[in-house]
């Protein structure tokens, strides 16, 4: 957008925000100028890390816009661009409305001024903020108007109704799948079902030789950072592979990009093709909970510093690292770290609400996390396992202790066998319903459950069922809300509690509260028969 107020300055709206705080700061004692201050040095570099995007995706475009247009400040020349196209300024009744908020607060703030009297401004004030509540989180986008869509748009994909299926959520998959490995056993005429997610664990279910292995996502996302992921597989030697994941440095990433993406299916490599921030930061690293991860991990280091952090992985005495937390890590700094952006609204924030729709109004998400990250800290071990080192480092110990499917060992071996997954862009109910009987022997659900409600849950599980194999194997998780297969699904579905126990303990992954594994019958009477053995997890 290059009109209207856009001809004024490249940052019309961080320029009204600057005057209304300006505004503010006057009414307030004289240390409170310094507010100004703050808020310009801020949007600075807000602006700077804006612009390096906008210069990379609009290239000379951008550069002649720039040319022209002051970034924050207007200029004379700016003015009169304005007093030019002052026939394309309006004042309507849905912008008023929307800005209501600073159209009351004005006259409150000149009365306050006058009486002293600061409550003054926030009773004039008041109805401006319920208004413009309302109209944001109420009201929205008229439904009778049809959002528009640009014409560089790069991906005809149905929108979602969550913001959550908005780009990608996760860049690599947060779920060890060596248990599942372990539970499914898979054989060479297994068809695998799988949550795509990072697609780290779809490619990692490929090293067990299955027929085929079905990735489906709810999010296009998902599946287009698959597809590349699969692209890389396919066109890069393994040393290649590392540099363009982002687990090796490189400033060579979008060059490497460019050698692979014919590989890539048209709208997956449009989405590609316009992301080049993320492909240069790394795609391991481009999902929402790997900068949700950077985040915690930048407040963790200055609190608690990255010495001790890094002391955890030099002790492989679980003792002595239970010592080190008690003595070090279990502070002051720490629970108001926990309480504060770990609290659930810090949580709703970042994510989506669907997330906490089915969990208790008295859940404390600032005291789960504490007891996940005692327990990652103190009980399991710390030198091999990349989920812990990815979360408090930001990078993977070494590249002996990769995720399966970025090992040396493996490249070949998953290099030879991506074509056999099937990328599916659908709901599990949905795609479940156009699928023959017995036509899947091993399903595993993430932790997708707990966005379900209970009844969604046994809708799906009866389904599952119709399409599963006689003797089929399920995999899920729980993180925040408990889900196991209802009574009235026994006849047909028998929880493994024993195996699943036995491989949770030995779970790399420490954030998920429980990992079930059930068995399908579609036969009643083999409900009785005595359960396979199954072994402990070969790392």
């Amino acid at each position: 957008v290059t009109e209207g107020p856009y001809e004024l300055v490249r940052n019309p709206i961080y320029l009204a925000d600057f005057w209304a705080i300006c505004g503010f700061a006057m009414c307030l004692p004289p240390v409170g100028m310094l507010l100004p201050g703050l808020f310009y040095v801020h949007y600075l570099q807000l602006i700077k890390y804006e612009e390096e995007s906008l210069s990379k995706q609009f290239s000379r475009q951008f550069r002649s816009y720039v040319s022209r247009v002051p970034r924050l400040i207007p200029s004379p020349a700016s003015l009169r661009n304005v007093l030019r196209s002052s026939k394309d300024f309006q004042v309507n009744r849905d912008g008023f409305r929307h800005n209501a908020l600073f159209v009351l607060f004005i006259p409150g703030f000149i009365l306050a001024a006058f009486t002293h009297e600061f409550l003054h401004a926030v009773l004039i004030g008041l109805p401006g903020v319920i208004d413009w509540a309302i109209i944001h989180t109420r009201i929205g986008i008229s439904k009778k108007r049809p959002i528009g869509k640009s014409a560089s748009s790069p991906v005809n994909v149905k929108p979602s109704r969550k913001k959550v299926f908005q780009d990608i959520l996760y860049a690599q998959c947060w779920e060890d799948p060596q248990i599942d490995r372990a539970a499914f056993r898979i054989n060479p005429d297994d068809t695998v079902f799988s949550i795509t997610s990072g697609g780290c664990n779809v490619l990692t279910f490929l090293l067990d030789n299955p027929r085929k292995v079905i990735a489906l996502d709810v999010s296009p996302y998902q599946n287009f950072l698959l597809d590349l992921k699969i692209a890389a597989f396919k066109g890069f030697s393994y040393g290649e592979l590392l540099e363009f994941v982002g687990v090796r440095p490189s400033q060579r990433r979008f060059q490497l990009y460019e050698r692979v993406r014919h590989f890539l299916k048209k709208e997956c490599r449009s989405y590609w093709d316009r992301q080049r921030g993320m492909i240069e930061l790394g795609i391991i690293h481009c999902g929402r909970y790997e900068r949700y991860m950077r985040l915690l991990r930048r407040v963790i280091t200055v609190i608690m510093g990255r010495q001790l952090i890094e002391q955890f992985f030099l002790i492989e005495d679980s003792g002595e690292r239970l010592e080190l937390y008690r003595a070090k890590w279990e502070n002051a700094r720490w629970r108001l770290f926990t309480r504060a952006l770990l609290s659930r609204t810090v949580m709703t924030l970042l994510f989506d609400s669907a997330f906490f729709a089915y969990l208790d109004e008295d859940f404390s998400f600032g005291r789960h996390f504490a007891k996940k990250i005692e327990r990652a800290f103190t009980q399991l071990p710390t030198k091999t396992n990349y989920f812990l080192a990815y979360i408090a480092l930001g990078r993977f110990l070494n590249e002996n202790d990769l995720p399966p499917y970025l090992r040396r060992d493996n490249f070949d071996t998953i290099r030879s066998r991506v074509d056999r997954i099937e990328l599916v862009t659908d709901s599990c109910e949905h795609f479940f319903e156009a699928l023959p009987d017995a036509s899947i022997s091993k399903f595993n659900f993430t932790n997708i459950f707990e966005w379900m409600s209970s009844e969604a849950y046994e809708a799906l599980l009866k389904e599952t069922v119709r399409v599963a194999k006689n003797k089929a194997i399920i995999t899920y998780r729980n993180l925040l809300v408990f889900r196991e297969h209802p009574v009235k699904l026994e006849q047909h579905i028998r929880s493994l509690k024993h195996v699943a126990e036995k491989l949770h303990h030995q779970d790399l992954s420490f954030i998920y509260d429980n990992y079930v594994v059930e068995e399908i019958y579609k036969e009643v009477a083999e409900c009785n028969i005595p359960s396979r053995q199954y072994h402990t997890v070969e790392r």
